[in-house]
């Protein structure tokens, strides 16, 4: 038996299972900036590290969950 191959939809965020409404992924406007973008948005090591390994790199993680951890961490 094959283990499990599919790749993991880059327009799903890998922690919540909710659209992580990515602009540079879904629209082909590049003109648009995406959320992402905001300097005020950081993306920790501490949070990817909680990234399923198949998902590292594949999929974006949605703003609800980095602004989640951002408050948990400065909290």
């Amino acid at each position: 038996m094959k283990p499990n191959t599919m790749t993991p939809d880059p327009l799903i965020c890998p922690l919540c299972g909710q659209p992580n409404l990515c602009v540079n992924l879904g629209d082909s406007d590049v003109m648009k900036s995406c959320w992402c973008n905001d300097p005020s948005i950081v993306f920790p090591k501490a949070l990817l590290a909680q990234l399923p390994p198949e998902k590292r790199g594949k999929a974006c993680i949605c703003r609800a969950c980095v602004l989640k951890f951002q408050g948990e961490k400065s909290g």
